[in-house]
């Protein structure tokens, strides 16, 4: 028997899957653009635009980046000597400052496991400031649900330093909950245990960005995760952001590649800056219009097949919800009790002023050397 979308009893992955299948186009013209090295040609001109504008804005408040090497055709190329000892080879400048490895490490500081009191469920979540950590509404679905599960940080392995000891809080829906189950994103406060054990608010925080322009089509993406509730981890290979659009019915969400497991629902998708763009909440099977999903082979997998080996199922991408929308959502979000609403209030400030970005990742520095 083979393994129909529609016999999973998944609403939210069939969902995403329909909404897929009409874009696969897209994120394959993509794929084959990264290829080429011709991405910037996929997206669209308005989304262009916002992205050039932020980088220029961004430019004039952070060092500068490494600038482009001119074309060795232009009339102001005087030594052609150098000609092949050098070069950029792309059609874009990939190089990063060394710095991108510390500000990641920085950013890790702040992604924590989500596990169920009995061990029977995990889930990945960040800290968003003020003692608040976001993650997907199928992993904290509710507040009874909420309050079974607890939220640990530090849960990384370390052979050639000092092995990060990790900290445990609860969670605590009464003092902020909010959940959107057509976004799938909740958020909840989280109760800091051990104040003497380096605060809650040393491991810093991320801000979630409204502003639009923070990645275009083919660019790179980051995901730190803890797959199968496991030690934390980052994929930063063979990632890339396939397709995100404006105007449409599907415009909450965007689409990218990149490894992940069971239990890396609700982590943090970033950018090459660290910056949010995306929270993830499921890797979406390829599957043939009769609703067959199918193997790496191209055909329909059977479910047999499908429980001995999931590492069989082909996967036409990962889905995330942008934040962008998230910001939207939650600022007009209505809730029941009145501190809830100054929470959510005073949350959404913290995040629009400016340097929030910085501040966030700053403030997991004090963690990092406490340890």
């Amino acid at each position: 028997m083979t393994l129909k979308l529609q016999n999973l009893n998944n609403v939210l992955l069939e969902k995403a899957t329909h909404r897929l299948q009409s874009r696969l186009g897209d994120l394959n013209k993509t794929r084959s653009a990264i290829l080429a090295g011709t991405q910037a040609e996929t997206d669209s001109r308005e989304r262009l635009n916002l992205y050039q504008k932020r980088q220029a804005t961004l430019a004039l408040s952070e060092s500068s980046a490494i600038s482009a090497q001119p074309s060795i055709f232009e009339d102001d190329v005087q030594d052609l000597s150098r000609l092949g000892k050098e070069a950029l080879t792309g059609t874009h400048n990939d190089l990063l400052p060394i710095e991108f490895f510390e500000y990641g490490l920085y950013a890790a500081r702040s992604v924590g496991r989500i596990e169920h009191v009995e061990g029977l469920r995990f889930g990945t979540g960040f800290l968003v400031g003020h003692g608040l950590i976001m993650t997907n509404h199928h992993v904290l679905p509710n507040e009874h649900e909420a309050r079974q599960h607890f939220f640990e940080l530090g849960a990384e392995a370390n052979r050639i330093g000092n092995q990060t000891p990790s900290k445990i809080c609860s969670i605590e829906p009464d003092r902020f909950f909010w959940a959107n189950e057509e976004l799938d994103i909740a958020i909840v406060a989280v109760v800091d245990e051990d104040p003497s054990f380096i605060p809650l608010d040393h491991y810093g925080w991320h801000a979630l960005i409204r502003q639009q322009g923070k990645i275009k089509k083919g660019d790179p993406i980051n995901i730190i995760q803890h797959p199968l509730g496991r030690n934390k981890a980052v994929v930063v290979h063979n990632n890339h952001l396939l397709h995100i659009e404006n105007g449409t019915d599907a415009h909450m969400f965007c689409w990218y590649s990149g490894d992940t497991q069971k239990g890396s629902s609700g982590s943090p998708v970033f950018n090459s800056r660290w910056e949010v763009v995306a929270v993830h909440h499921m890797a979406i099977p390829q599957t043939n219009t009769q609703g067959d999903i199918l193997g790496k082979n191209g055909q329909p997998i059977s479910r047999a097949t499908a429980r001995r080996h999931p590492d069989q199922i082909a996967y036409a991408a990962n889905e995330g919800i942008r934040t962008s929308r998230i910001v939207d959502a939650l600022e007009t979000a209505q809730f029941t009790k009145a501190h809830h609403t100054d929470i959510r209030d005073f949350l959404l400030k913290s995040w629009s002023s400016p340097g929030a970005h910085r501040r966030g990742l700053r403030a997991a520095v004090r963690s990092a050397q406490a340890l």
